[in-house]
């Protein structure tokens, strides 16, 4: 026969180690989450600085196209120029060439 006592220890230690067992799993989940979130972290949770970074690109890449626009705009001013002169050299030559022949025809 089994003393009344007995039966409450066992209920006792029986609860004990059931309360033990979920706190072990509990204590394992929380470092495995802590842990993930530490790992997130230190892979992505630079965000702001890369953030930062992107922008200060952004903006030598608009001072970049800026001084190319200039610079095409520039090429195109010269482009222009030597058009005019070129013209203005032939018509230049064809000026001398004729009072050239009339002197050598005479």
């Amino acid at each position: 026969m089994q003393q009344p006592g007995s039966s409450t220890v066992d209920e006792r230690s029986q609860l004990s180690e059931k309360v033990w067992v979920f706190a072990q799993r509990g204590v394992v989940l929380l470092v495995a989450m802590l842990a993930g979130l530490f790992i997130g972290y230190q892979m992505w949770g630079q965000a702001g600085a890369l953030k930062e970074q992107v922008a200060q690109l952004d903006e030598k890449v608009a001072i970049r196209e800026k001084e190319r626009d200039t610079l095409k705009s520039q090429m195109a001013i010269i482009d222009r120029d030597k058009k005019e002169i070129e013209k203005r050299f032939q018509d230049l030559q064809a000026r001398c060439a004729a009072p050239a022949a009339a002197a050598a025809n005479p």
